[in-house]
């Protein structure tokens, strides 16, 4: 029996992902080790990757990494666990309130005030403890942390939006917090997702090369399949996030050596290779022989806002129809574990244009999941698709959607125009402008709709300011705050 503690989070996926009876799983953490083979590397370790599936697919290619632990000395490894990419604009990192993660080892303890400290000094590291609660991608690896390091603490974190500014934002508030606290990065992913073996060794091929040079603004470019033309292939790497803080972490630190330590897929344990997940362990170390490790982070800072908006924006009826059945079709294949892919048609060359979209779900009329994106990065159909899946089974506010309530299910998409930066709270005009505000690392969104609940502007701004971004009730009204308008051509079922 799991202790009932409001304190401790319980384990997930004990019994699925690896056994739930503590002598069975002592004695397979300690055969993984065993079998994994010794990797001569020299000089000291910063951080390390490896992957996060279930023990009999992935451990054996985790092990080489958990097996460098022994000889690492820290006092608190943070785990980066999955990202959300663009589910989450302008978060860079979730954390848990727990003072203790637990398995069927036992109880290991949260370092939380270093993860106050974080939030404290980076508003944008937020808390949510649902989000934690069913995931795997920090659980798997504390049974080998807790047999090998039984005295450490873990920081546990999910990724946010996947920018590599946020990589570095989130080191430099670790780096202005942690003390005199021994760090490791523990970046816990994933590789290529679903393609065929072949393709898969080689997408992973290409994405271990972009890690060992340090290209981390190539790899966010690269993280939602973009630019990579393999059938089948949904990311590369589903955790762009944590591996992006383990190399910004480990140049900082003096890093001159990438070391791939194993890689495989699930092909090679399954058999099927038809569509397969790709594997890999990789160590970040400083030998004092080589060249210093670089991180190239692309563009210093996420892209301003400067464009106009445009009064007539608008999305044609036959768009409108196409993204309605798009997002319905999405969500039923998802919910009825049915694989899903999709061509936008030649004849509508509107959905190729990017474009930052809100879907919103209502069930019995009452809202079931709304996700969306303030930034058009993607083209129109593909955001849509994201955001179809976010809401209906990533909105940490509800329960994943489920087969028998797709039926039931009504559906909104809210497509945004390009947003134009005020000059003054002045130029919002209520009832017509969408509104997003910014200062430093925080931001909010109110889409137009909201003005039906909050006619009052300096409520409605208020609101804005102090439960959407977390600034002060009228920080708008700050020079410092930049405010900026767009408007929502807005359609459903």
């Amino acid at each position: 029996m799991f202790n009932i503690d409001k304190n401790t989070r319980r384990p997930a996926v004990a019994g699925s992902f690896y056994p739930k009876d503590p002598n069975i799983l002592r004695k397979t953490v300690q055969t993984y080790l065993d079998e994994a083979a010794d990797v001569n590397i020299d000089g000291e370790i910063f951080a390390v990757m490896a992957p996060h599936a279930g023990y009999v697919y992935s451990a054996h290619v985790a092990a080489p990494a958990y097996k460098l632990l022994s000889r690492i000395d820290f006092d608190t490894v943070i785990i980066i666990g999955h990202d959300f990419g663009r589910n989450a604009p302008d978060i860079v990192a979730v954390l848990d309130d727990h003072e203790y993660f637990e398995t069927p080892l036992g109880k290991i303890a949260v370092d939380t005030e270093l993860g106050e400290a974080m939030r404290k000094r980076l508003p944008s590291i937020i808390v949510h403890d649902g989000v934690h609660a069913k995931d795997h991608t920090v659980e798997i690896h504390l049974p080998f942390i807790q047999t090998l390091k039984p005295n450490c603490k873990i920081l546990p974190v999910m990724f946010g939006e996947v920018v590599p500014t946020f990589c570095r934002d989130f080191v430099d508030t670790l780096q202005a917090c942690m003390g005199d606290r021994k760090i490791l990065i523990f970046a816990s992913s994933d590789m290529s997702h679903y393609p065929s073996s072949d393709d898969a060794r080689e997408t992973d091929a290409e994405t271990m090369a972009l890690i060992q040079k340090g290209n981390l603004a190539a790899m966010c470019e690269r993280h939602d399949g973009d630019g990579i033309n393999r059938p089948g292939l949904v990311t590369p790497l589903c955790a762009t996030g944590g591996v992006g803080v383990a190399m910004i972490w480990s140049e900082r630190n003096g890093a001159d050596t990438v070391t791939i330590l194993k890689q495989a897929n699930s092909g090679d344990i399954a058999g099927d290779r038809r569509q397969v997940v790709g594997y890999g362990s990789v160590a970040f170390s400083k030998s004092g022989h080589g060249t210093p490790f670089h991180v190239n982070l692309g563009v210093v800072e996420k892209p301003d806002y400067v464009q106009t908006t445009d009064d007539d924006f608008s999305v044609s009826k036959d768009v409108q129809e196409e993204l309605l059945k798009l997002v319905r079709q999405r969500i039923m294949a998802e919910a009825n574990g049915r694989p899903w892919s999709y061509t936008p048609p030649d004849s509508l060359p509107e959905l190729l244009k990017p474009a930052a979209v809100f879907v919103t779900l209502h069930k019995n009329g009452r809202l079931r999941g709304c996700i969306g994106t303030t930034a058009p990065r993607d083209p129109l159909w593909k955001i849509v698709e994201y955001m179809a899946y976010a809401a209906a089974f990533d909105d940490p506010r509800f329960s994943k959607v489920t087969a028998d309530e797709v039926d039931d299910l009504h559906i909104e998409i809210s497509v945004l125009s390009p947003m134009k930066l005020a000059k003054s709270p002045d130029e919002i005009v209520p009832f017509k402008h969408g509104v997003m505000v910014r200062q430093g690392h925080n931001s909010g969104l109110f889409l137009p709709q909201v003005w039906e609940q909050i006619p009052d502007k300096k409520r409605f701004m208020g609101y804005l300011c102090e439960e959407k971004a977390g600034l002060d009730y009228d920080a708008w009204k700050s020079p410092e705050t930049k405010i900026y308008l767009f408007t929502v051509f807005a359609f459903e079922e």
